[in-house]
């Protein structure tokens, strides 16, 4: 007997307007979700957030309470967005007068992003990198990094779980399983 895949569940005091939300998704109370947006499934939209119409969610994504996601913005699986983080997509904004195009951002499958973090439109943020609480992104982070700080800066590498690797007294890199890297302009490489 194949496994059912079940509708997504919206709270009644949530604001859906799109249709187009994946199978097993949570909604919480007082979301507001414009017309357009696409949410896949297993994701959990908590409480108190935004989504609006040109906004693109992957599958099981966790948006914390207070996270806004404007248009332009990208979210790839397995994205974890901590309480309160901060986007922006308009580099020089004003009130009442829109750019003809707003910035793009993309967080890229299985990074996190920490409580409070800010990230300027237009930034990367490379597969399982690690934005640590309070930093201030203002430009890409390559994948596997843990950045933090204002500007965010790397500090660190993370494996695909988010846990730190350690830097050997040679220079390699090496995670708890003792696989060993190296980093090569910016870039986290397998030995």
């Amino acid at each position: 007997m194949m496994k059912q895949e079940h509708s997504p569940s919206i709270h009644p005091s949530a604001e859906v307007q799109t249709k187009d939300i994946g199978p097993g998704t949570l909604v919480w109370q007082f979301s507001i979700i414009l017309q357009g947006a696409k949410i896949g499934s297993g994701c959990n939209i908590n409480c108190h957030t935004f989504i609006e119409s040109d906004v693109v969610i992957g599958n099981n994504v966790t948006l914390k309470p207070g996270v806004y996601l404007f248009n332009g913005m990208r979210v790839e699986d397995n994205v974890f967005i901590g309480p309160n983080a901060s986007f922006t997509n308009d580099k020089y904004p004003r009130s009442k007068r829109y750019p003809d195009a707003f910035q793009h951002t993309l967080l890229e499958h299985g990074c996190s992003i920490g409580a409070g973090a800010i990230v300027l439109g237009g930034s990367i943020v490379g597969a399982y990198a690690v934005v640590a609480a309070g930093s201030v992104v203002t430009k890409d982070v390559p994948p596997h990094a843990l950045v933090k700080g204002n500007p965010a800066k790397i500090s660190g590498w993370v494996d695909k779980e988010g846990r730190k690797l350690a830097l050997q007294p040679s220079g390699i890199w090496m995670d708890v399983a003792g696989k060993q890297y190296k980093v090569i302009n910016n870039k986290l490489i397998e030995e």
